[in-house]
């Protein structure tokens, strides 16, 4: 919406900055905070994604509310319950690994308990959900959380995969481990990485340190907080809050995986920053396809 256009913009500043500062900061910065046994960090880190997937939940309770709407016919329904469980599905699935993998709290507990904790505070998400949208009367908002669930696929995709497997760049805790793994700016692809895995038996995640998907994760939130107010009028009062807490909570991840040694600055800022630019373009669509706008929502 068009009142979100100014705070995005300055998020996506906030965020370019970030990599620049890192482009010629990122050693010093790590070098002076970040440790692999920082408690602090690791458990950021851990809990972060659960609450950031929490949006992608909210948005399946959104599937699910409109599913159980009384005049759903029978194929809209099938098809928008088949969304919420796929959305609930994955939020788990992908917040559950983050618990007791080797980069996580190590041995704590079996992998899958992981997926049992996240599942709780993400089912919540899809009550939450269900309540805000069950009532709504926009014929359209079946559209708008496809677009967010559009939004977070093209900021995960890049973010989480592609780009990592372009650039190859160390982790900051392997770069001071060992002793032939040398740092690495982020536009500087490490070309050697399958050499250095080899040397050292390290896994490819110790080579896809840019970018910060957990900072991507985390930013799903700002997609939430931008865009569910087109569905629910109500929530227009808080919508400004809840994107600066967002803002705030991604950063906070962020640094929490600076802390941890798992990622650099820039790697961080350019997590949020992949988010943001697509939710800025979401925005953009939804402001110029007048059947979307806030107005043909009854509060």
């Amino acid at each position: 919406m068009k009142k979100m256009r100014i705070p995005l913009w300055i998020a996506l500043g906030v965020a370019v900055l970030g990599i620049v500062l890192g482009s010629f900061l990122d050693l010093q910065l790590s070098t002076a905070i970040a440790s692999r046994t920082n408690m602090l960090g690791i458990t950021i880190s851990v809990i972060g994604p659960t609450l950031g997937f929490m949006g992608l939940s909210i948005i399946g309770g959104g599937f699910l509310g409109l599913g159980l709407k009384k005049d759903c016919k029978l194929l809209p329904r099938v098809i928008l319950i088949a969304l919420a469980v796929l959305c609930y599905a994955a939020s788990v699935y992908f917040a559950g690994e983050e618990y007791f993998n080797s980069h996580g709290f190590a041995g704590k507990a079996p992998e899958f308990v992981g997926f049992l904790i996240a599942a709780v505070p993400l089912g919540g998400g899809v009550f939450l959900g269900c309540r805000l949208f069950h009532a709504t009367d926009n014929p359209n908002a079946w559209i708008i959380l496809l677009i967010m669930v559009l939004v977070i696929f093209l900021a995960l995709v890049p973010g989480a995969t592609v780009l990592k497997s372009i650039f190859h760049r160390p982790r900051f805790r392997s770069v001071v481990e060992y002793e032939h793994i040398v740092f690495h700016p982020w536009w500087s692809p490490c070309k050697d990485y399958k050499d250095l895995m080899a040397e050292y038996s390290l896994e490819s995640e110790e080579f896809k340190s840019f970018p910060s998907g957990h900072t991507t994760e985390a930013s799903i939130l700002i997609v939430v907080s931008t865009l569910m107010p087109l569905i629910n009028r109500k929530l227009e009062k808080i919508q400004l809050g809840c994107f600066i807490g967002a803002c705030c909570f991604a950063a906070l991840i962020g640094f929490a995986r600076i802390l941890a040694a798992a990622h650099f600055l820039s790697d961080v800022s350019t997590g949020a920053f992949l988010t943001l630019l697509f939710t800025i373009i979401a925005n953009e669509v939804v402001i110029h396809v007048k059947k979307l706008q806030p107005s043909e929502i009854e509060a």
